[in-house]
């Protein structure tokens, strides 16, 4: 591994919350002697208390210059190939997909700032990545766009599809309709011709 490593460790608040959970399943175990449907809430939490405690134990993700580590699993950046979120921000889940069809998904279940950070690293790296479906080019290119043209995020910016002389033809075009109530000429032409 190299020097300057970035290292994300799951949060200590899973843990605390699978205690919790795990509290909850004795008490609620001890409640069910004197009444059996105490078990049913006991049951729900002993099995929360594993799912949370699973995601606590989640192998931490390294971050370097060179390739990314997921527990003992060394990924290099130019392996990557896909990054898609999925709609679990917190635990983060990923499905990446590298090179020769393999397929990774990463969960990470941190702080929201350190998924941020991890998120933007992924992309920041990641140079052969599409994003959901954006290129790493394209990504980079629409957050400056956004930076440079201050607060307004990127949707409320307008994106300028035409150049202004097509801008002028389709408002000629379309004083045209207004007026004549139709744009083909070869209608114009067969009407006048009849009815002469």
């Amino acid at each position: 591994m190299e020097p300057s490593v970035e290292t994300f460790v799951p949060s200590r608040l899973y843990s605390r919350i699978g205690w919790a959970a795990l509290a909850g399943t004795a008490i609620s175990g001890l409640c069910g002697f004197r009444a059996p449907l105490a078990f049913i809430p006991g049951f729900l939490c002993g099995i929360t208390a594993l799912v949370v405690f699973w995601l606590a134990a989640r192998p931490p993700v390294r971050i370097a210059d060179t390739q990314f580590n997921v527990g003992d699993r060394a990924i290099a950046w130019r392996e990557v190939r896909e990054v898609n979120s999925t709609r679990f921000l917190s635990p983060l889940v990923l499905k990446i997909r590298l090179t020769n069809a393999r397929k990774l998904l990463l969960i990470y279940p941190g702080e929201p700032e350190r998924i941020e950070q991890l998120v933007f690293q992924l992309r920041k790296r990641s140079e052969m990545a599409t994003f959901d479906g954006v290129a790493h080019r394209d990504y980079w290119t629409w957050l400056k766009l956004n930076e440079s043209k201050g607060e307004n995020p990127v949707m409320e910016q307008p994106v300028r599809m035409l150049s202004a002389e097509e801008e002028d033809e389709i408002e000629r075009l379309y004083q045209k309709l207004k007026t004549v109530g139709r744009l083909d000429s070869r209608v114009e032409s067969s009407n006048g011709s009849d009815e002469d």
